[in-house]
């Protein structure tokens, strides 16, 4: 009679563990599958739903300020290859260090296609790299 109640319990603690794996595995595949888009790409979005999205591209000096009030930052994020199409972003939280014009930013918020505007949630600066070679 013990060593059926021991195989049960081993039974139920195998189970649970393998669906425990099944729910990370699941879970960090499906919340980690947004890519980068351009925000020339962003601009042609459906308009029918807000939907999640990670943009890249670089910060236009015109139109950069702080926010009236709290701690952050609005700014006209320019597209990577077609400077004339850009998308105004805020972001209210703490300003990465190495933001300022002209640099290259990443950010994340929630996009309602078809408008001009991003409420980002997410604000991320690429690191400089002190090991590309000097241009001479």
């Amino acid at each position: 009679m013990q060593k059926k109640n021991c195989r049960n319990l081993y039974v139920a603690a195998l189970s649970l563990f393998i669906l425990g794996a099944a729910y990370l595995v699941f879970s960090g595949l499906t919340g980690g599958s947004r890519y980068f888009i351009e925000v020339a790409e962003a601009l042609t979005l459906p308009a029918d739903k807000a939907q999640p999205v990670r943009l890249f591209g670089k910060v236009k000096p015109e139109g950069l300020g702080p926010l009236e009030e709290g701690v952050g930052v609005h700014f006209l994020l320019a597209d990577q290859n077609d400077a004339d199409k850009s998308l105004r972003v805020t972001f209210k939280g703490s300003v990465p260090d190495a933001f300022a014009p002209g640099a290259e930013v990443i950010v994340e918020g929630l996009y309602l296609g078809g408008g001009d505007s991003l409420t980002a949630k997410k604000l991320m600066t690429q690191c400089p790299s002190k090991y590309r070679k000097k241009e001479s």
